[in-house]
């Protein structure tokens, strides 16, 4: 058990880095750009252009942020003592079957080991929700949201650990088995889990180097996004979309069918795809798609039969990548900037190019932060804000200015 609670042990431990916040979007709901209140409830972006569609949060972002997850000193202690506690709890384990004299009495430890992880599942759970809503209400930084983040998500990964050696014991048990066991714990973490997250956590602990971040979230969840090598990365998670204790007894292909009817692009176009049905009693599915400008993942919860976390991979380059938003241009000096536009934390492309149309490198700003250059190529994949904003490209000693905003519908 912590010392102290959860929230107190971060703004005491954690302090708060340069954020830059868009305007309007720290205090109130309706201070978000229209892709978050999409139709008004709407789950998914339409999917009217030639890609696969987004889920979005359904109603209006309480707060936007963008932030890049830097090293945490104090993240990267909290969690090597996380993984501490794993060692002892296996430890532990180990010791206690060793010193068990019947098999009966095996199977006791074991199940009270996995009623020990489902409690601590329930904490985790409590705490992130915790610290989404101090996110939302502003009254935590977008620094301390993302270490947070890193913490939970490190404690969620220690969880997957001891479900593994829980399944790993129980085999040696006769006529015992956890698999379906282990796979709950599994499916239960799936929403505490993600690339990004990962990728905040290896940040904080110093194994990978900062990324810029786009952060959004509601009452109904939480949407983060990032452009790592050239590729655009999101995951969102919809709370009011999982409901573990919902009747609904969906099947692998009811599951398939309402997907498919989410996502017609991707289903279309697929090339392989998976379904995972392997998460024990909690009713969820995870299919995988590959598509010709990357990889959707969808986790859809048979009770609820909604999608409660989607995970987009998209090429920005080559000859299969994403397609460019609607454009917007404005020239001046011999400075052509065109802004390709996108929904709030999408991917947002800038181009800049000379009086003969050759590609120019221009220094980019977009809302007043230095963002990149465009470099040889005259070309800069960025993260979209989420309310009107203004693009600057800057060569030599001429300054090209764009105003725009974003789109109401998704990539």
């Amino acid at each position: 058990m912590r010392p102290i609670p959860v929230m107190l042990a971060l703004l005491l431990a954690l302090s708060p880095g340069a954020v830059a916040f868009q305007a309007g979007t720290a205090a109130t709901p309706g201070a978000s750009s229209a892709e978050f209140a999409a139709t008004q409830g709407a789950d998914r972006a339409p999917d009217d252009r030639n890609t696969t569609a987004v889920l979005t949060l359904g109603t209006n972002a309480s707060r936007t942020a963008f932030e890049s997850s830097s090293l945490s000193l104090e993240s990267s202690l909290t969690m090597d003592r996380g993984s501490v506690r794993t060692e002892l709890s296996t430890s532990v384990l180990d010791q206690r079957l060793e010193n068990a004299e019947t098999p009966e009495q095996k199977k006791q430890i074991l199940n009270r080991f996995r009623f020990r992880i489902e409690n601590r599942i329930i904490s985790l759970k409590a705490e992130e929700q915790q610290v989404n809503s101090a996110f939302s209400n502003g009254s935590l930084s977008a620094t301390e949201y993302l270490r947070a983040l890193a913490r939970i998500t490190s404690e969620a990964g220690e969880i997957r650990t001891l479900a593994t050696a829980m399944e790993s014991h129980a085999k040696s048990v006769p006529n015992f088995n956890m698999e379906q066991e282990a796979n709950t714990i599994r499916g239960k973490v799936v929403s505490l889990e993600g690339p990004i997250r990962n990728r905040i956590v290896s940040t904080a602990r110093g194994e990978a180097s900062p990324n810029r971040l786009f952060v959004a979230a509601s009452e109904n969840g939480v949407v983060l996004a990032t452009i790592d090598d050239g590729t655009y990365v999101r995951e969102i998670v919809r709370t009011d979309h999982r409901n573990p204790g919902a009747s609904g007894q969906s099947t692998i292909d009811a599951a398939e069918q309402s997907v498919f009817e989410r996502y017609p692009w991707a289903a279309d176009n697929k090339g392989g795809y998976e379904v995972n049905a392997k998460f024990g009693t909690t009713s969820v599915y995870r299919l995988q798609f590959q598509h010709p400008h990357g990889e959707l993942t969808v986790y859809f919860d048979g009770g609820t039969e909604q999608v409660f976390k989607e995970v987009q991979h998209k090429r920005l380059t080559g000859q299969q990548s994403l397609p460019p938003g609607p454009s917007t241009a404005n020239t001046s000096r011999n400075l052509t900037v065109a802004v390709n536009r996108t929904y709030p934390g999408g991917p947002l492309r800038v181009n800049v190019t000379n009086a003969t149309g050759a590609p120019v490198d221009a220094r980019i700003t977009v809302a007043g932060e230095s963002v990149g250059r465009t470099h040889g190529d005259g070309v800069l994949w960025t993260l979209g804000p989420a309310e009107q904003f203004q693009v600057s490209a800057v060569h030599e000693d001429a300054t090209v200015n764009v105003t725009a905003t974003p789109t109401d519908h998704g990539s």
